[in-house]
């Protein structure tokens, strides 16, 4: 058998590999207390209690995740899972966990396993032939006991789909070979791997192309029932079709919150809530939410694992949160580690040159170093592997996965949020408390600054954070609002903070030129840095680009000047009034003003004139699309407000949501989209990570998913005008942005623009196609990377540049 490689993973998809497992232990162990109990109420909380059928430790989890560590860890030596070597290391391995004191086992499991050991031939084949015995003597074989373990199966074949779903098949009949069970641990597999893939759930319902035509149909419908009914509904859940309907429907009925950092609401909290609802199905709880969990997990990523629940998580045979990761994280890369040899690598070195944080000296932000820092808990933000020497005996220990590189951004708020209320706890437990980073101090001024922040220390919400843009975005938005009063040992005695106080000040620093140094949170103000210039200048030539030659089609000029669009003027005019708007520095606003008299031909205007609201030209109103082209320069302002404010303006301007989702996308291009060094993601452009952390950030809002699925057809089956077709049938918005995507992402490299370009001209309506395309991969690429023979005939490209240039003055 040929095993097709997987892809190569970013910083984010690495993320969420990880959280498979870990959601799937995590759900286990909130299950279990309440494991054919009476069902809890709406308005009760499951906890990690201990207890159940085992009885377990809190934080234990069960034989749900037990049997899934044992395909594991075959699975971690990036082996094919559906060879019979591999399988026959996983028959052993359930084996040994039966004769090694399994806490809890299914009876088909049981009975299954006790008899192939009677029988002969190799393990696998001798559980395989049990496995079949007992389903021809017996009428009810379509238990929950193989889909509860199948999560890491989907790990295994990130790259191929049609493997892994005979992978899923093969690891399933070894107990249970029921076509339901087979049938359902297919589906959950294709849900886990396009989750991880591309984060979103479609791959639940995507999943059924791989079943057998005949059935398909049926798990249509048992899908739509799913989400119709609450997750209690389905309460014959050891039953694997409802088991895999109550995992469904707490994951697509239970709302994904909307982000409010100043009630510490954020949407990765979906994965706690729906991990709740599961639990509330009653009957098998502890497998249902195991099942809940791995798909949960693979969706927002181990950073989104509530810290308490990561802390308290542990099991057979002796494993806890590093160790489950490691597996993943191992499975998903083949058996390989990085090159720095994570996550098989020590990841917590030894700590020193610890500072104190200024507005609380007990809590100490610690660099790499060899001097021991006495401290009563340390909060590391490492990425979790083999854990490493404890950091001394009576020292708490919290782990927090803060993802980083392209694409490793989306959840930062909620994951500094949820450090920096782990340091407040700590300390209001009086624990002196050491913030370490392996990666150096920016990730600790990070979390930091939010802690400062949640004591009310620093007057203006911030410390200084430099060299990663997204995290100090991060830090500012939390920091902007109210701090909550949510600390996470709510109803615990307390022990009062140390006053805080205040940093003394220091000295007038002057340079070698006598010039006095301006303090780091002046220099962080909001503005536009004028390197930002050549994207900007490639957002609004590439848009008038991809008007043109959208509006041409094939009857583009060989020679002369290229006609301007009415998208290009009604976007010119847009930036003309975000000018205005500054109203920060005259000599824009007056170069505003007399531009806008030389395209509408009138005279210039008096400076001293007062300036009013221009309408958009006749020609660029009527369509969706032609709106979207307006608002599509409000994405520069994100740079400096950021792209919560860019997209409320972009849908003010256009009256549609897809403007919103537009801005957002290009406010990654402009500011995220950097060439990649790293040798892991050389094969990727710097076009996928700008627009995967775009669809992040956007999360699942309105429409999103559309989107997500034209990314992944880009992947799938780039450049087809024919998938562009059906992508963009027509001259609404969301039709223009999805285009778009699927223009920019097939063909993502710079030497590819002008190719780009020509493939989304050619759409249905290809010049609303054209200049969203256009400006995506302006904003990634810059200027330059535009074809330069049409650039430059452009007839407004003098405009143009003059826009780019006073736009970024202005803000700068």
């Amino acid at each position: 058998m040929n095993r097709t490689p997987g892809p190569r993973l970013d910083a984010q998809t690495i993320d969420r590999a990880a959280g498979v497992l870990l959601g799937a232990a995590v759900g286990d162990a909130l299950g279990v207390p309440y494991e054919f109990k009476a069902t809890l109420r709406e308005d009760q909380r499951p906890g990690m209690i201990g207890g159940g059928l085992g009885p377990y430790e809190p934080g234990e989890y069960s034989d749900d995740t037990q049997m899934q560590v044992c395909v594991a860890q075959v699975a971690a030596t990036g082996a094919d899972l559906r060879g019979p070597e591999a399988l026959d290391a996983i028959a052993a391995g359930f084996q040994g966990w039966l004769s090694e004191g399994a806490s809890d086992v299914g009876n088909q499991t049981r009975t299954v396993l006790g008899a192939a050991g009677r029988l002969p031939g190799s393990p696998a084949e001798a559980l395989r032939e049990a496995a079949r015995r007992y389903a021809a003597g017996h009428r009810l074989t379509a238990g929950n006991g193989s889909l509860m373990r199948t999560g890491i199966v989907a790990l295994a074949y990130l790259g191929d789909a049609a493997a892994m779903a005979e992978a899923a098949i093969a690891v399933s009949a070894l107990t249970h070979p029921d076509p339901d069970c087979a049938d359902a641990c297919v589906l959950w597999c294709s849900g886990i791997r396009t989750a991880v893939l591309h984060g979103t759930f479609d791959g639940v319902r995507d999943g059924l192309t791989l079943l057998p035509p005949e059935r398909r149909q049926t798990w249509a419908e048992r899908l739509d029932e799913a989400q119709a009914h609450p997750p209690h509904h389905f309460a014959n859940n050891g039953w694997v079709v409802h088991a895999l309907q109550a995992a469904w429907s707490a994951v697509t009925r239970t709302t994904v919150p909307e982000l409010n950092p100043a009630q510490a609401v954020f949407p990765a909290q979906h994965l706690r809530h729906a991990l709740e609802a599961a639990v509330r199905a009653g009957t098998d709880t502890d497998t249902v939410a195991a099942i809940t969990g791995a798909l949960l997990g693979a969706r927002w990523g181990c950073s989104a694992i509530p810290l308490d629940w990561q802390q308290a998580v542990h099991g057979w045979p002796g494993l806890t949160t590093p160790d489950l990761v490691r597996l993943a994280v191992l499975t998903a890369r083949s058996g390989n580690d990085d090159n720095t040899g994570w996550p098989s690598a020590p990841s917590l070195p030894a700590a020193g040159h610890a500072a104190p944080h200024p507005h609380d000296p007990g809590v100490l932000l610690g660099a790499p170093g060899t001097e021991p820092v006495p401290v009563g808990a340390v909060v590391s933000l490492c990425l979790p592997g083999t854990p490493a020497d404890p950091p001394g005996a009576g020292v708490e220990h919290i782990r927090v996965w803060l993802p980083g590189g392209p694409g490793g951004d989306a959840g930062l708020p909620y994951v500094l949020d949820q450090a920096a209320r782990q340091v407040l706890r700590l300390r209001r437990a009086g624990k002196p408390v050491l913030l370490h980073s392996a990666a150096g101090p920016t990730r600790a001024s990070a979390v930091a600054a939010v802690y400062g922040h949640l004591i009310g220390g620093v007057p203006d919400g911030s410390l200084p954070v430099s060299g990663h843009p997204e995290l100090r975005a991060a830090v500012r938005l939390l920091t902007s609002a109210p701090a909550p009063d949510a600390p996470y040992d709510a109803g615990a005695p307390a022990t009062p903070l140390p006053a805080a106080r205040t940093a003394a000040p220091q000295e007038d620093v002057a340079d070698d030129d006598g010039a006095e140094e301006q303090p780091e949170l002046d220099r962080e103000r909001p503005r536009l840095r004028e390197e930002a210039l050549p994207r900007v200048r490639g957002l609004l030539l590439g848009l008038a680009l991809g008007d043109t030659l959208g509006n041409a089609r094939d009857a583009l000029p060989d020679r002369g000047p290229l006609p301007a669009g009415a998208g290009t003027r009604s976007a010119c005019l847009t930036v003309e009034g975000i000018i205005r708007a500054t109203g920060g520095l005259s000599s824009a606003v007056r170069n505003a003003d007399g531009r806008w008299a030389a395209l509408r031909g009138d005279e210039a205007p008096d400076p001293g004139a007062p300036r009013t609201r221009r309408p958009v030209p006749a020609e660029a109103r009527g369509t969706e699309a032609a709106l979207l082209a307006a608002a599509l320069p409000v994405a520069v302002t994100g740079a400096v407000h950021g792209p919560a404010q860019a997209a409320v303006r972009a849908r003010e301007i256009a009256a549609h949501p897809a403007a919103a989702h537009a801005a957002v996308l290009l406010h990654h291009c402009l500011t995220g989209a950097v060439d990649v060094q790293e040798p892991l993601f050389a094969e990727q452009s710097q076009v996928h990570f700008a627009v995967r952390a775009g669809l992040d950030a956007l999360g699942d809002s309105g429409g999103t998913g559309h989107l997500d699925t034209a990314f992944r057809q880009a992947a799938d089956d780039p450049a087809d005008p024919r998938r562009l077709a059906a992508l963009a049938p027509d001259a609404t918005a969301f039709s223009a942005l999805r285009g778009a995507l699927y223009c920019a992402a097939s063909l993502p490299h710079r030497h590819q623009v002008g190719e780009a370009l020509r493939l989304a001209a050619a759409a249905p309506d290809g010049a609303s196609v054209a200049r969203v395309t256009g400006a995506l991969l302006g904003a990634a690429h810059g200027a330059r990377a535009l074809p330069a023979g049409l650039a430059g005939r452009h007839e407004l490209a003098p405009v143009l540049d003059a826009l780019a240039h006073d736009l970024v003055a202005a803000y700068s």
